[in-house]
């Protein structure tokens, strides 16, 4: 009798649970308004609504990181990349929009102010005679400078050697000061040096084959430019030139010395290049006696060799 008793307890219990927790079910039956019973599902769409949000300016965000790696200028380009002939003039436009340009984007400001450095191989043969600067490169002016063989008033900076002394001159433009000179003595002839010129806030240091050889502190903040960058203008130097390099910071001294052990690139510069093209009619005939048009000077062409 007892286990009767239980059996049907326990349905009457089963039973009364079913018919009142059921009715929880029925929105009829809640007390609440439908959009209490539907406010999890709107809680939803809003949470992944900012979630598409969030995803989408990370998308694009990476997305233009990614291409500024590839499509942007570099911020430290080589300007002249391989040897060239110290006495061929080259001019490395900043024109974006011009073919076969090469920006060199500003200094990148640090902390402690702006920041950028040169470095660049240098083999000089000889000093040649002459009362005027042997032009190595410089950015800023096209025209000529106050004093003779330099250009100006715009050097950011500017490399010259000496008239008579185997002397490099670097040339920087300040705030307060049009220019501002040193000199480094003693420059070996006859071999490859590498010339770092690094400028940091307000100081330039100048190093030689990986060794600092002179501390500049200028007179006022160093005045950066847009002007394009010049090399072996007015007949350069009798000598070569190889790898000039741009950096938009300072390189610390053991990046420079990287660069001295690599050594400098002796692989002909294309665009420099004194040799013609063995294609070229100038690489077959001498002093370029080829006819440009019409019939061939019998007297002159083809060349004749003589016994």
């Amino acid at each position: 009798m007892s286990t009767g008793f239980l059996t049907g307890l326990n349905n009457r219990v089963r039973n009364t649970s079913a018919t009142t927790l059921g009715q929880f079910n029925n929105s009829n039956f809640v007390l609440g308004s439908k959009s209490f019973l539907s406010s999890n599902s709107l809680v939803a769409k809003i949470a992944f609504l900012i979630l598409v949000v969030i995803g989408f300016i990370l998308f694009v965000r990476w997305g233009a990181q990614i291409l500024t790696y590839f499509m942007a200028p570099t911020r430290s380009p080589k300007l002249i990349s391989g040897m060239k002939q110290g006495y061929i003039a080259k001019v490395v436009s900043q024109n974006p929009g011009v073919p076969g340009s090469i920006p060199v984007m500003r200094s990148s400001n640090q902390s402690d102010g702006l920041e950028f450095t040169y470095t660049v191989w240098l083999f000089i043969n000889n000093l040649q005679s002459g009362s005027s600067r042997k032009h190595i490169f410089h950015k800023g002016s096209e025209k000529a400078g106050s004093v003779e063989g330099s250009f100006g008033p715009n050097n950011a900076p500017g490399l010259y050697i000496h008239p008579t002394r185997n002397t490099l001159i670097v040339v920087m433009n300040t705030f307060d000061n049009i220019t501002e000179e040193v000199e480094i003595n003693d420059i070996p002839m006859n071999k490859w040096i590498n010339l770092a010129i690094r400028v940091e806030n307000n100081k330039m240091d100048i190093y030689v084959n990986g060794t600092i050889v002179l501390r500049h502190i200028f007179k006022s903040i160093p005045k950066q430019n847009y002007g394009d960058v010049y090399v072996n203008m007015n007949h350069g130097f009798n000598g070569l030139l190889s790898d000039l390099w741009y950096h938009d910071y300072a390189l610390s001294g053991t990046q420079i010395e990287q660069i001295v052990d690599a050594g400098p690139d002796m692989t002909m510069d294309d665009n420099t290049s004194v040799f013609p093209n063995y294609f070229s009619l100038n690489w077959f005939f001498e002093n370029n006696q080829a006819p440009a048009a019409g019939q061939p000077n019998a007297t002159t062409w083809p060349t004749k060799i003589t016994q």
